[in-house]
């Protein structure tokens, strides 16, 4: 994927489509078992690193514009923002209402952290989201959907209302050429609990 925002530009005329997920896999999954997540922001957080467990590392996270039409940002499309996940900053994580907007670019040669995702990441799973001063908000995987490019739920993913939930987006399927893929896969997370400090 060389530019998520072009894959993403039609978000405003999206329509629910068919989903796909393993969620009994991830049960057996001994990565879903065990976690160093802990949330211990009790208030909303502005992320700078985003660690998913079942990669064993922190990935930088960047802020992300959209676009004129509504569609959602990407991080840079350089060596190192493959390596980056993009923050939609309309809401953030810890606030306790709506979508917490994350993605990721996918490559075509497997090398980005969204190819990472679509290989390892299941439902169970869990990721936090680190700001600044330490504080991180920490969520678990319920649910992972693979859509058709346009038809992605965009009342149910990209939310500003209703109960907080974390969603990552990224293109999937087959490629069609730079920026165009046909399928995004999307991870919906619920927060945890705050642990004391």
């Amino acid at each position: 994927m060389r530019y998520l925002v072009l894959a993403l530009a039609t978000v405003a005329a999206l329509l629910p489509g068919p989903a796909s997920a393993a969620p009994a896999a991830a049960a057996a999954d001994p990565a879903a078992r065990t976690t160093t997540c802990a949330t211990t922001a009790s208030s909303g957080i502005r992320p700078v690193g985003a660690r998913f467990d079942v990669l064993g590392r922190e990935f930088r996270v960047v802020r992300v514009r959209r676009t004129a039409s509504g569609a959602i940002g990407t991080p840079p499309v350089t060596k190192a923002g493959k390596k980056m996940v993009g923050w939609d900053r309309q809401v953030r994580p810890g606030a306790g209402v709506g979508s917490v907007i994350l993605d990721a670019h996918t490559w075509p040669d497997g090398s980005a952290l969204g190819n990472s995702l679509l290989r390892t990441l299941r439902a169970g799973h869990t990721f936090s989201l680190r700001a600044a001063d330490g504080r991180t908000v920490c969520y678990r995987v319920h649910a992972r959907r693979s859509y058709p490019a346009a038809r992605v739920p965009r009342a149910k993913a990209f939310r500003d209302w209703g109960s907080e939930q974390a969603v990552i987006v990224v293109c999937s399927g087959r490629r069609l050429g730079p920026g165009k893929w046909t399928r995004r896969t999307v991870w919906y997370a619920v927060p945890l609990a705050v642990v004391p400090r």
